[in-house]
């Protein structure tokens, strides 16, 4: 009997302060963790753009930052609109609801067109600008409303859609090891940054107005998406920074099991989570799209004077862009599908105490449920975003990710073109009501999210 002969392990490899290396070093090149996901560790952000994580996850908010306006300020302009062109309030609101269709619409595009190399953030950031910038332009000259459908709508749409998911992208990609936090920091930017002009816009500035503030704010988009794109660079695929150990960061404590494999767009679709998150996106984005195109509208038709508008539009973006900050630390704390169902819940009894503030006059509750309906509006994009990985995995996140995010669009087209209808057959109470309806409906979806479960196929018994 002859004995196999195995060669001897080599020695340990000695630290430098004279001990053995720990088993548990960061590799400098690729691992693999338990399950098997890979990691390219380092090298660090400086070494590879010249700039730290933080300067460009900067710069991705600034961008974003600055063309949130598109959506955040268009609902506060409404009423300057009808009275600079003599539009009806459904003629008003037509692009906006085109805009919201084709910005959410652009998600999957942009994050194959991104994959491919064929739109990194360097380009697709002053791109996007300058097409936002071009369809703030437009508005106050299109007397027609054709002209600013295809203006505002398309080009503003396309531009913003390009300038957010390429910025959401990237703070990901930059922190993969905290994604939910920084991509709900760039959320936060995209509504946080137009406070100041919703709330000067809800003054009622006369409507001769429109075009030098349109034309500012035109060159400031343009301006600060130029700047804020310059060389901005993401890193290698499955890049993971240096100073962190992606396989311990793997064991960690987690508020939800990550998916049971990593599943193809298709494949997620035909679970049937996949149309259930959409379901969620789709109703949650109808309630929030409705109050950021009408709200302002309402107020002012109910009498309340132009301050009460500017300081209850100024909440609820406000609320917006503080929801997504707290959805993020939610997002790695909790277990994020009863979160989820918490927040658009909120959101619903905000919309019922709305409908009641407007019935009673009183404008401190109306500040007061117009945030926390903001907070259960956004906080639905950041949870959905981070459930999409925990339901479907990480190999194509990002294409999932964007196919969640594109039932937005469909949100826009029952929340603003409900809206439209609404304003003209029912008191703004009822409005309100409907937009809580679909809230509501939103959080009991949420509620039945349910990730996918691996088949199982057993033997036959033999005989």
């Amino acid at each position: 009997m002859t004995t196999a002969h195995h060669p001897p392990d080599p020695p340990a490899r000695p630290s430098p302060g004279g001990g053995l290396a720990s088993p548990y070093t960061p590799l400098a090149g690729e691992c693999r963790d338990w399950s098997g996901r890979r990691y390219v560790v380092g090298p660090s952000a400086r070494a590879l753009t010249g700039r730290n994580r933080s300067h460009l996850l900067g710069r991705a908010a600034l961008a974003l930052a600055a063309v949130g306006v598109l959506q955040f300020g268009y609902g506060a302009a409404v009423p300057v609109l009808i009275a600079a062109h003599g539009w009806s309030p459904a003629a008003a609101l037509l692009p906006f609801a085109v805009w919201a269709l084709v910005q959410a619409g652009s998600a999957a595009p942009v994050a194959r067109l991104r994959e491919r190399g064929a739109l990194p953030p360097a380009l697709a950031v002053p791109l996007g600008s300058a097409l936002a910038a071009a369809g703030l332009a437009v508005l106050p000259a299109a007397a027609d409303p054709l002209w600013a459908v295809l203006g505002y709508g398309l080009l503003g749409g396309a531009g913003a859609g390009l300038v957010y998911h390429s910025c959401v992208h990237l703070a990901a990609a930059w922190f993969p090891e905290r994604p939910a936090l920084h991509t709900a920091f760039t959320g936060a930017a995209f509504a946080l940054g137009s406070v100041p002009l919703v709330a000067a816009t809800g003054l009622g500035p006369p409507p001769e107005a429109l075009a030098p503030a349109a034309l500012v704010l035109a060159a400031l988009v343009g301006t600060v998406g130029a700047a804020s794109g310059f060389r901005l660079a993401e890193p290698p695929p499955h890049w993971w920074p240096p100073e962190t150990d992606p396989r311990g960061w793997a064991l960690r404590p987690r508020g939800a099991p990550p998916a049971s494999r990593d599943h193809s767009p298709a494949e997620a679709w035909r679970s049937g989570a996949l149309p259930r998150l959409h379901l969620v996106v789709a109703a949650s984005g109808a309630a929030a799209l409705f109050d950021a195109a009408v709200l302002p509208l309402l107020l002012t038709r109910s009498g309340f004077p132009p301050g009460a508008v500017a300081a209850v539009a100024a909440a609820l973006v406000a609320g917006s862009g503080l929801g997504r900050i707290a959805a993020g630390r939610w997002a790695e704390r909790g277990e994020r599908r009863a979160v989820l169902a918490a927040a658009l819940a909120c959101g619903a009894v905000a919309h019922a105490g709305l409908a009641g503030a407007v019935a009673s006059g009183s404008v401190p509750a109306l500040v007061c449920f117009a945030a926390a309906a903001g907070i259960g509006g956004g906080s639905c994009y950041p949870l959905t975003r981070e459930l999409a990985v925990d339901f479907f995995g990480v190999r194509d996140s990002a294409r999932i990710q964007g196919l969640v995010y594109s039932a937005k669009g469909l949100g826009g087209l029952l929340g603003v073109g409900g809206a439209a209808v609404l304003l003209v057959l029912v008191p703004a109470g009822w409005a309100l009501a409907a937009a809580g309806a679909a809230a509501g409906a939103a959080a009991i979806a949420a509620i039945r999210l349910r990730r996918p479960v691996p088949a199982r196929t057993l033997p036959l018994p033999s005989g």
